[in-house]
């Protein structure tokens, strides 16, 4: 109800991306030489007196990059995060729109600091678009009763931010960790990448996933920050936006993510 708060949760409010944030930190570390299929231990790590664990509390030992990410394993985002430097995932970050502070602490793998969706979600087109930088907005004109301009958007974006080999290889996983992550998009009719994220005691729950043309961002979360019951980005937050895709697409041909086609 607009007339009570004008608050925008999608531009506004600044939520813990959680496991959403983890395709940032693999894109650092493919900037940095590492590879889908680079090997990681999934072990128990301590870095500065802080022990991550998994969501299901197992670890499954070697796994490459793509693995990691598609069962979304904290234990290897940490790793990687400390592998290519923080400070360098912060970079990454900032190159692909991120705006909101982010403190370059051990936790920043696993997406603790507060994003908003519509900045997240913009970093996801990135990768969707080839490595461009986007600009989110929600007016292109302006016309006044006679149909004269008054305001039309110019400028597409800062360009390439990240070189299409990072993407390509960053598409790649994004597109495994949907098939393997959630089952009901294994039936949806055209290639898709995406990422679940979900913060501690379920306080928030993301899905963010495209398409070759669309992309969307979904959050489910109270105000208040009290935990939700048992939900994750990987149970409404992904039904709402394969409802929305599903539609979005019914008169768009169908087309291969640019990982595929190069």
């Amino acid at each position: 109800n607009y007339s009570i708060s004008q608050f925008n949760r999608a531009t506004q409010a600044k939520r813990q991306p959680g496991s959403a944030f983890k395709p940032i930190v693999f894109a650092a570390g493919i900037e940095r030489g590492l590879k889908p299929d680079s090997e990681f231990t999934d072990e128990p790590i301590i870095v500065e007196n802080w022990s991550p664990r998994n969501f299901s509390r197992k670890y499954l030992g070697k796994v490459t990059m793509s693995q990691a990410l598609a069962k979304s394993i904290n234990t290897v985002a940490v790793r990687i995060s400390e592998l290519v430097g923080r400070q360098n995932v912060v970079n990454v970050a900032k190159r692909l729109g991120i705006s909101s502070k982010l403190l370059p602490t051990p936790s920043i793998a696993l997406g603790v600091n507060g994003l908003s969706l519509i900045e997240l979600t913009a970093a996801y087109g990135v990768f969707a678009n080839g490595g461009f930088g986007v600009w989110p907005h929600g007016i292109e004109e302006i016309q006044d009763g006679e149909r004269r301009v008054l305001y039309r958007r110019e400028g597409s974006g800062p360009s390439r931010v990240i070189e299409f080999t990072v993407v390509s290889a960053i598409n790649k996983m994004l597109k495994e960790a949907l098939r393997e992550g959630i089952d009901s998009m294994k039936n949806f009719s055209r290639p898709l990448a995406g990422k679940t994220g979900t913060s501690q005691k379920n306080r928030d729950a993301w899905f963010i996933g495209y398409s070759s043309d669309l992309i969307a961002g979904v959050w489910l979360g109270n105000d208040d920050q009290m935990p939700m019951r048992d939900i994750t980005g990987g149970s409404l937050p992904a039904i709402a936006w394969k409802r929305f895709m599903i539609a979005a697409h019914q008169e768009i041909p169908i087309r291969p993510l640019l990982s595929e086609a190069d």
